[in-house]
């Protein structure tokens, strides 16, 4: 801006800035979510949003059981939908309804990550068995748990910033089932890749419809912290906190009775039968938890839960 010599000299001069005041409150709105960029739309508070995913993401890995696991953030792009699913291939999708927004979040992961994922989670090292279309009944109900954990994580690096609470509404390994966006609309991308054995370069991608972030914009953004409100860092770090703490799970698969007489008569290579239930109980911390069936994964022992037990408040 540039300043005349009769406006220097003015004695009013003081009142000069009243122009900018004014003009401040027309662009603080949109300045919140998203300014106009020489290319297109840029989305700055999705960087925030974007560091706090990173590591939600890699404390839920950690806790699915590769504790050495890293996050690294590459920068965000905007494709079109055809572009992103198909670089994404073969992937997981899931989609949220994920209301202010005005359109849903897609997330996509690596086919093998996932698979590997739940080789780990029924015991196994994270082996990667051959590539395969189809996935098995325990690996789609693992798929679709884990987007919904993943939702969780996605509402908490929106928090300070806008209140949205992700709802999964779709899991599928074929894009075209999504029936979110057109072929040719606008993503505004965020990619996350591990690091670290044995997920070392696997992806997961964070695409938001470029429409349903314009179509926010005009909303107030979250204060960062809420004077009434606990204080974020603390609420935190107490959050990470109880998610690593370990509990122990037990389940016992029978319960023989033999005579005292024949259990003192027991000797070396003597064979006690066991009856095998169709259900054996699952204990947390001594608590009951849940009702399972016994069964192989992976080459491994593993329980199936078929229930989970309800709380005195159906918690």
């Amino acid at each position: 801006m540039t300043t005349s010599a009769k406006t220097v000299k003015a004695v009013k001069a003081p009142a000069a800035p009243a122009p900018a005041a004014a003009a401040a409150p027309a662009d603080t709105k949109e300045s919140l979510l998203l300014r106009r960029a020489a290319d297109g739309y840029a989305f700055p508070a999705l960087e925030g949003v974007a560091n706090q995913f990173a590591r939600s993401l890699r404390d839920l890995i950690r806790a699915l059981g590769a504790p050495a696991i890293q996050i690294e953030r590459s920068g965000a792009e905007q494709v079109s939908f055809a572009e992103w699913s198909a670089a994404a291939a073969p992937a997981i999708f899931w989609r949220y309804h994920a209301p202010p927004l005005k359109g849903p979040v897609m997330l996509a992961g690596s086919r093998s990550l996932l698979l590997q994922l739940v080789d780990i989670f029924y015991g196994g090292r994270g082996q990667l068995a051959a590539e395969r279309e189809e996935l098995t009944d325990a690996e789609d109900r693992f798929a679709a748990r884990l987007g919904r954990d993943i939702g969780l994580q996605l509402a908490a690096a929106w928090r300070g910033k806008l209140a949205i609470e992700p709802e999964l509404d779709c899991v599928t390994a074929d894009p075209a089932k999504l029936a979110a966006v057109r072929a040719d609309d606008e993503l505004f991308v965020q990619r996350f890749t591990l690091r670290g054995a044995p997920f070392e370069g696997r992806t997961i991608m964070c695409a938001y419809p470029v429409a349903a972030l314009r179509g926010i914009a005009g909303d107030e953004l979250l204060p960062e912290a809420q004077g009434n409100g606990a204080d974020p860092v603390w609420a935190g770090a107490l959050d990470k906190a109880l998610r690593d703490v370990r509990m122990p799970v037990r389940s016992v698969l029978a319960r023989p009775e033999i005579s005292l007489v024949k259990l003192l008569a027991l000797e070396v290579g003597d064979i006690i039968p066991l009856n095998m239930p169709r259900h054996v109980p699952v204990t947390v911390a001594g608590r009951s938890f849940a009702l399972g069936s016994i069964g192989e994964a992976n080459g491994n022992a593993a329980i199936m839960i078929e229930h989970i037990e309800k709380g005195p408040d159906n918690d």
